[in-house]
């Protein structure tokens, strides 16, 4: 009964305090769709590869222009641990990535119209987004969050897309023009 004794004085601690814990895997982790953008944005970059001459010179931050960008600018830190460094920025301005978040589907439209040939990742929440020439759309999907791409547009741009993202996407394919 002696060996038997801690394992029953353990077995009954953690019977009382168990209750007391949060479930396992169930505390939700949640963000809202500006910190996902945000979040994404900043991971994107490193899956693009701008054209020489082009994107931010070595030690400069990528320059990210938003057509609002005070609702993405608190999930923007400050630059560390060697990750990029971004400059977020009022579109229009001369940019690195383009966010087109909130603007009105003619806005979108005329933005991506005025970039398409410019090495600009351009990205896009709007179901539209691929087929008005954006690089990179959001799709929401069964609540999650899930990305399109569209790599005749990367193209046109003069960018390039690395076969990771574009394994993990959905792209978005041109219809044939005529």
């Amino acid at each position: 009964m002696g060996a038997l004794r801690p394992i029953l004085v353990a077995a009954l601690a953690w019977a009382l305090l168990l209750p007391s814990l949060p479930a396992l895997g169930g505390t939700r982790l949640t963000a809202t769709p500006d910190q996902l953008r945000a979040l994404y944005v900043q991971r994107l970059v490193k899956y693009a590869a701008w054209p020489e001459g082009a994107g931010p010179a070595p030690g400069r931050p990528f320059v990210v222009a938003a057509t609002d960008p005070a609702r993405l600018r608190p999930y923007f830190p400050a630059p560390d641990n060697g990750d990029p460094a971004f400059e977020l920025v009022q579109w229009p301005a001369e940019c690195d990535v383009l966010v087109l978040v909130g603007a009105s589907r003619r806005e979108v439209a005329a933005i991506l119209k005025r970039v398409a040939d410019r090495p600009v990742l351009t990205i896009t929440q709007d179901p539209d987004g691929p087929a008005l020439g954006a690089i990179i759309n959001f799709v929401m999907q069964g609540g999650r969050l899930k990305l399109e791409v569209s790599p005749e547009a990367a193209r046109r741009a003069g960018l390039t897309i690395s076969s990771r993202l574009l394994q993990l996407a959905r792209i978005y394919r041109e219809a044939p023009r005529d």
